[in-house]
């Protein structure tokens, strides 16, 4: 999943155009959703790249090898609270090029790119000149996330349409996407061509910036507003234009990975008990149900599909946050971001899609979550919409049920049977005794059967267990189960939702 369509430098005529645009009015996302519309009119015709071979060919190493200055990030000088450093476009799979502009007091200029702004280590030894051919392929915007006195890295743009954000106290991991196309088939990675950054105000909190999305499919306008923090909030508009009918779209896409967790029967010889950026799917549904969804290991790629009509939001989550489960000090699994989707007004009918794709190491972006609009995407009929995205580490409104907090299959070497165990804790269950009249609420698809079916508290603690049985039939499809506690017929808890695949 990490693998993203390497895209080349602006067109001429799209160039000439925004550089006669940004000379005469300010730029604003209507002037975006200008560019947006009339390129979605052409057919798209990647882009000739200017970046010399030498360049193209420099292995992993030697490209980390090559460093932006630091003491010429945009708005230093100025001693603002944000500041960009970018991205060269160097190796075979770098993305870009992408064309960047300022925008300040009504004029967006555009920020010229020269192999001066960054320092060639040791292992780059090519030609000056074969330095000089090349242009950004994204960048970080930096503020004082973590000290007050220090910028620290918050957001990074770099790749088809990814962006990958923390907040503090946080390392990377879950990344978002402007847009998802065709997951489930022959994927087809749009990118960000051009970026429209605007210069903030002296201790401003927030930055906002705008984007141009290009693709064979579609294209798009985009809006972002960051504002970071013990949670880091991304509000986003957009518009996209479809060039051609687009059925499986992907809107306010995540990636993110799992190898294994608590719930997969063994560790693959690994000596971490636990390898992943995200644990679960969470989802609050248009009629107010709150739904989790483990992530799980499977042999073959496995997609879940829940249908709603204006959901509320969803995201994937690193709900555990104990080092003890990942026991890894490089990684730091138990820092990595949870993140999540609130739109803002209603999309309509569609479905949030959660796929996952088999691993054999954690060195690929393997889980997919998106909202799918029912009607996808058609030429001549504009999508418009706006989300915020919320990154943190624990947030106890999401949900402010009590919350599933560990899920484990006994497999007990029976090929059609399992033993499930849930653990919930959290806001409703807090203080209940252990004889509370609490009913654990369990559905089971055919061809699953349910039994020996109970809940429990486990002593000394705030939380409860449910335990149950699944038979499984011979033929080896699937087997959907649900489970909940409730108490004189009202929810304590959110709805635990998995998939059984033999």
């Amino acid at each position: 999943m990490k693998t993203h369509l390497v895209f080349a430098a602006m067109t001429i005529a799209l160039l000439a155009f925004v550089i006669s645009q940004s000379g005469r009015k300010t730029i604003t996302f209507e002037t975006i959703v200008g560019i947006a519309r009339d390129r979605s009119r052409e057919d798209f015709e990647p882009p000739k790249s200017r970046v010399s071979a030498a360049l193209r060919g420099l292995n992993y190493d030697q490209s980390r090898d090559i460093r932006y200055k630091e003491d010429g990030a945009l708005w230093r000088r100025e001693g603002l609270p944000f500041q960009i450093r970018f991205f060269i476009t160097s190796g075979e799979h770098t993305a870009g090029p992408v064309t960047i502009f300022q925008v300040h007091r009504d004029v967006a200029g555009q920020v010229v790119f020269s192999p001066d702004q960054f320092t060639f280590g040791p292992l780059v030894n090519i030609p000056d000149a074969d330095k000089a051919a090349s242009d950004y392929s994204g960048f970080r915007i930096y503020y004082p996330l973590d000290k007050p006195d220090r910028l620290d890295e918050t957001l990074v743009f770099q790749g088809a349409s990814y962006f990958r954000p923390r907040a503090r106290g946080q390392i990377y991991g879950i990344s978002a996407r402007g847009v998802a196309i065709n997951t489930l088939g022959a994927e087809d990675f749009p990118a960000f061509t051009t970026f429209w950054l605007v210069r903030p105000s002296p201790g401003a909190s927030e930055m906002k910036l705008y984007a141009l999305l290009e693709g064979r499919d579609l294209t798009g306008a985009y809006e972002f507003r960051l504002s970071p923090g013990e949670q880091t909030a991304i509000h986003v508009r957009a518009t996209l234009f479809a060039r051609n009918r687009v059925n499986d779209i992907g809107i306010a896409s995540l990636t993110s990975m799992f190898w294994y967790g608590e719930n997969t029967s063994n560790t693959f010889g690994n000596w971490r008990p636990e390898v992943h950026d995200s644990d679960g799917l969470q989802i609050q549904r248009g009629n107010g149900e709150w739904l989790w969804h483990p992530l799980a290991w499977a042999k073959q790629r496995q997609v879940n599909a829940f249908a709603d009509v204006n959901p509320k939001g969803f995201g994937l989550f690193q709900r555990d946050r104990d080092f003890t489960h990942y026991q890894d000090l490089e990684a730091n699994y138990h820092l990595r971001p949870s993140a999540w989707v609130q739109p803002d007004g209603d999309w309509g009918a569609g479905a949030v899609v959660l796929m996952q794709n088999a691993t054999s190491d954690e060195f690929q972006d393997n889980v997919v979550a998106y909202w799918r609009p029912e009607e996808g995407l058609r030429p001549g009929h504009p999508l418009s919409l706006a989300y915020s995205l919320l990154v943190f580490t624990q947030n106890s409104a999401l949900p402010p049920l009590a919350a599933c907090i560990s899920t484990r299959i006994d497999y007990k070497e029976l090929p059609n049977y399992r033993w499930i165990y849930v653990d919930f804790a959290g806001a409703g269950l807090d203080g209940l005794p252990p004889d509370a009249k609490i009913l654990p609420e369990i559905w089971v698809g055919a061809p699953g059967i349910l039994s020996n079916a109970y809940a429990q508290k486990i002593p000394n603690t705030n939380t409860w267990r449910v335990t149950f049985g699944v038979t499984a039939s011979e033929t080896g499809n699937p087997v959907e189960m649900r489970c909940s506690l409730a108490r004189d017929g009202k929810p304590l808890t959110e709805t635990w939702a998995y998939t059984w695949v033999k």
